[in-house]
């Protein structure tokens, strides 16, 4: 087996194959793309300010720069689904080379690259969101500390420094990954290149805030990045697991945590496996705000190495044993899995949504402004058309008790062509139209239904 492997040829089949199997599966699966993804680019492409015009928590990744996902050509789900299986293959190749240089064997890289494989479409995989982004940072940063002699390199010090400033630029939950690595590097003495380090991950960091002092956003990037999520959004906004997400969770990612206890019990802590202990606990930060599966992406590519490391040490008299009774428990869960997730169904981009659009393109052409109330929030991209005040902002509650003010004056000063309403859209058991009541007064009273879409309401001006 060993010597079969050890052809540049067949291993690359093996990781074609891989890939290959893993895209179909998705193709035959549920796809989610977040709506974020489409309105915020689409918006920031038609002028709005992100922070000031476009409310939100984020930092700003490919959705809030003149240069985003928009204007580089998603302007479709069909192209986010292709942008989706492009980076999952990326994670692959990523992966197997990482996988390889970790364990200096083929096998195991193709192993690391089959376990990727399993879990991936479970813990939200279909999803689309910026999470799906972070394991090309995280991998391409690991591999670079794997090398011996990173700590005499102060341009992999910098390069390394840069790759997770610019995730930090993605998402801010980076910065956790930034801190353990820094201290890591203090501890060991390696002042010089905790330097550079430093040096690489502010540089993007700070491009970004010379953009947004420019267009006159810091303080309201501060805001809502900053204070609102410490506040408001950690008041209300808070997603914790239920009992079995903990036991699915637990399962999958037990193997790593079992390992690290082996390993500080044998006191086998090498360096290589103490960089991916801390790039496995940084990613674990994406889902400190919200439990949501997708928000184990960045951590999930680097369980392969803990389990295929897991594997090797289990006496070989029990090592089949083993798995068959670790994939028969994994079967238990992936079964009702893809039973729900193989309808191929488009998430915001079916029948339902482009129905709206159409009632909305009869009464409302590019030049009006038109208000989604509670309902299809990425209506303005559908329907190329703008919301009212040029002020936006997915109106969830923690949203709308800071932001109701603003948006409703937004109505009121250029009041909308076509308001669509949906009175009993819910999340996480608040109903949305409720904690906008002053919006909704000012909407019952200015307008009338005059259409109706699966109890979305079409409404037009008295």
């Amino acid at each position: 087996m060993r010597r079969i492997f050890t052809s540049e040829k067949v291993i690359a089949i093996a990781l074609l194959s891989v890939i290959s199997a893993h895209l179909l599966v998705l193709t035959n699966i549920v796809f989610f793309p977040y709506p974020e993804l489409f309105v915020y680019p689409y918006l920031v492409s038609k002028g709005l300010l992100p922070y000031k015009q476009i409310f939100d928590q984020h930092f700003p990744g490919l959705m809030f720069f003149p240069i985003n996902l928009f204007t580089l050509g998603m302007k479709s789900s069909q192209a986010s689904f292709v942008l989706h299986l492009l980076i999952v293959a990326v994670n692959h190749m990523l992966l197997f080379v990482v996988a390889r240089k970790y364990f200096g064997s083929n096998i195991k890289a193709i192993l690391s690259n089959l376990v990727y494989f399993l879990w991936h479409p479970f813990l939200e995989g279909y999803v689309l969101w910026i999470d799906s982004f972070m394991p090309i940072f995280f991998l391409s940063a690991f591999y670079l500390l794997l090398k011996k002699d990173y700590i005499r390199s102060p341009a992999l010090g910098i390069i390394t420094g840069l790759i997770l400033g610019l995730a930090t630029v993605f998402k801010q939950t980076t910065a956790p990954l930034f801190l353990f690595l820094f201290i890591y590097f203090l501890i060991k003495k390696m002042y010089k290149f905790s330097q550079y380090f430093v040096i690489g991950f502010m540089l993007p960091l700070t491009l970004m805030f010379v953009y947004f002092f420019k267009i006159g956003v810091v303080k309201d990037f501060f805001y809502w990045t900053v204070t609102f999520n410490v506040t408001t959004f950690a008041e209300m906004g808070r997603k914790f697991p239920s009992l079995f997400d903990l036991v699915k969770a637990g399962w999958v990612f037990g193997p790593a945590f079992l390992l690290v206890l082996i390993n500080f019990w044998r006191k086998k802590i090498d360096e290589k496996f103490l960089l991916l202990i801390l790039f496995f606990s940084g990613s674990l930060a994406f889902i400190y705000a919200r439990f949501d599966f997708v928000h184990l992406q960045p951590v999930l590519v680097f369980l392969p190495l803990f389990i295929v490391q897991i594997i090797t040490l289990i006496p070989k008299r029990v090592v089949y044993i083993s798995l068959i009774l670790y994939l028969l428990f994994s079967l238990y869960l992936l079964i009702p899995f893809y039973r729900w997730a193989s309808n191929k169904r488009t998430f915001f981009f079916g029948d339902y949504e482009n129905r709206i659009a159409e009632k909305v393109r009869e009464y409302a052409n590019g030049r009006d402004t038109v208000f989604a109330f509670g309902t299809t929030f990425h209506l303005y991209f559908l329907t190329d058309t703008l919301p009212p005040g040029r002020l936006f902002v997915f109106q969830f509650p923690w949203f709308m008790v800071e932001a109701e003010k603003k948006i409703l004056q937004g109505i009121i000063i250029d009041p909308p062509k076509v308001v669509i309403r949906d009175k009993k859209s819910e999340v996480q058991g608040m109903n949305l139209v409720e904690y906008m009541p002053k919006i909704n007064l000012y909407i019952e009273r200015y307008y009338k239904v005059v259409d109706n879409v699966e109890g979305i309401e079409i409404m037009l001006r008295n």
